[in-house]
Order: C-alpha cells, then sequence, then structure tokens
C-alpha cells in the first residue's frame, strides 16, 4: 500500500466534505438540527441566540487512487469543529451562515483542498507530468432537512481548476448510542477540472499517453456511515463508500480505475 501525507484526491472532495460536515451533527444542538421557526430568515436579521459550539478530532482516510499504478492512498484529516450563529467549521470546510427557512438552509462555503492533486513522481503513468495542486473551492450551498432525508448541494469555483456542483442525500437512523446513516450522491465536474486533474497536456505526451482534452463528466457514491457515542461528549464515526467515475474521466490514459472504495475511521471530543 502506498501511503502519503496527502489528502484524498479532489475527484473525491464532495464525498470527504460530506462525511466532515455531517460531522457538525456529533454535537447537540448543531446546524444539523432543524431550524426554529422564530431563527427563520437571513442571519443578520436573526435574534437567535449566539451560542458557541466547539471539538477537536482526528480521522483517517484510505482510498484507492484513480491513476494507472497509484496505489492505496491514506491520508490524515483534523477535524476542528466550531459553530455559532454566524459560522459553521469542520474539517477544511468553512460556512458563513446565510439564513434559514423553514427546513432549508443557505451557507457561503469555502473550502481548502491543500493535499489535492498528484505529482509525477506518484506513478510511472505520471513520470514526466506537471503536478497538479489542490486548490480554495468556494461558492454557494444549501440543505433542505425532510422527514425523509436530508438533500443537500453545493456548486464550488476553484479558479483555474475549473467547477463542481454537487448533490447528495443522506437518512439517519438512531438506535440508543448507535447512528446509521446511509448516504448517496452525485457530482459534476466541469471540463476544465477534468483537463486540470485528468488531461494529458501537448507538452506531457509519450509513448502509451496520447495527449487527452476532456469534457464535462460526474461521478456518483454510494456509502454508510456509522457512529457510535460511548460518552456525551466523545463520539467516534466509520465510513465505508463507493465512487464510480463515469467515460469521461476514465477515458483519460492516465486513469486505470472506473470504482474507487473509501474508507474512513473518524473520533470527535465535543467540549461545548
Amino acid at each position: 500500500m502506498k501511503k502519503t501525507l496527502r489528502r484524498k484526491h479532489p475527484l473525491l472532495l464532495a464525498v470527504t466534505s460530506a462525511f466532515l460536515y455531517s460531522g457538525a451533527a456529533w454535537a447537540d444542538g448543531v446546524s444539523a438540527d432543524p431550524p426554529e421557526a422564530e431563527d427563520s430568515g437571513f442571519t443578520v436579521l436573526s435574534n437567535a441566540t449566539n451560542a458557541t459550539h466547539w471539538g477537536l478530532g482526528a480521522a483517517v482516510g484510505i482510498e484507492s487512487s484513480p491513476y494507472r499504478g497509484d496505489g492505496s492512498r491514506v491520508a490524515a484529516i483534523p477535524l476542528i469543529s466550531f459553530d455559532n450563529k454566524w459560522v459553521h467549521a469542520f474539517g477544511t470546510t468553512v460556512d458563513l451562515k446565510v439564513g434559514k427557512w423553514s427546513d432549508v438552509t443557505v451557507t457561503l462555503r469555502g473550502k481548502f483542498d491543500v493535499f489535492g492533486g498528484y505529482k509525477g513522481s506518484d506513478a510511472p503513468i505520471l513520470n514526466g507530468m506537471e503536478n497538479r495542486s489542490g486548490a480554495f473551492w468556494y461558492g454557494p450551498a444549501l440543505a433542505w432537512k425532510t422527514a425523509f432525508g436530508t438533500l443537500s448541494g453545493d456548486y464550488l469555483l476553484g479558479g483555474n481548476k475549473g467547477e463542481t456542483a454537487d448533490l447528495g442525500f443522506s437518512k439517519s437512523f438512531d438506535l440508543g448510542n448507535w447512528s446509521v446513516e446511509p448516504h448517496a450522491g452525485i457530482e459534476w465536474l466541469s471540463s476544465k477540472y477534468i483537463n486540470y486533474y485528468y488531461g494529458v497536456r501537448p507538452s506531457e505526451v509519450q509513448a502509451g499517453r496520447p495527449e487527452y482534452t476532456g469534457k464535462a463528466a460526474y461521478d456518483m457514491s454510494i456509502g454508510t456511515r456509522v457512529d457510535y457515542r460511548f460518552t456525551r461528549h466523545q463520539m467516534v464515526s466509520f465510513d465505508l463508500g463507493v465512487t464510480h467515475l463515469s467515460t469521461g474521466i476514465t477515458d483519460s490514459p492516465i486513469v486505470g480505475k472506473r470504482y474507487i472504495p473509501q474508507v474512513k475511521l473518524g473520533y470527535l471530543y465535543q467540549f461545548k
């Protein structure tokens, strides 16, 4: 198994973000709870009490790399939880709360993907390729919580690395100290995104690695997260999932897999 301190590849960024963002539900009263009627409206106009919740923890993720000849990757994910009237932060994601209406919450999201991309030395097929780096992703996000589950989505920009749009659905079932949450999602990736992370530029062409200019594509994911709260302030979480890559990605000569399994294990201590 190939180990690295880099975080997961950007293709799976939405899956990891869903794992991190849903971690807010670990703390009683954090933003995953349905908004109260009196708190409806724009955040700046709300008279809601500015209560603060925060916690610390860590997670480890293991995933299969989509690149041909590149093995599994191990990534350490810091879990820093903070939530008040104005801001919700968890891991590498920060949401500025715009407002909430009935059961719909709207935020402006920022997500820092410092460990994304690859280096040319990661696999033989990538030798001679220019390094691809992560990005700061930003844009609007929303979540709609119903009795049937939570529907969430975002549209994020990453500068010269393109755009992504994610739509996900999850449903949590509480069983005493245990919680089981199946989840599924679909993510759209712009042509600029595909070209940056999966394209082969004319200067990078070699024998067995022809030039490749991709078009907009998508991936789909399914999985289940299991939480166990063993004290009032402490919780562990296990998340197992798989992502299916579409042909816009797998047609790239540097991609060698269509299914990308992931496993994540996390711990959170909620101080307040």
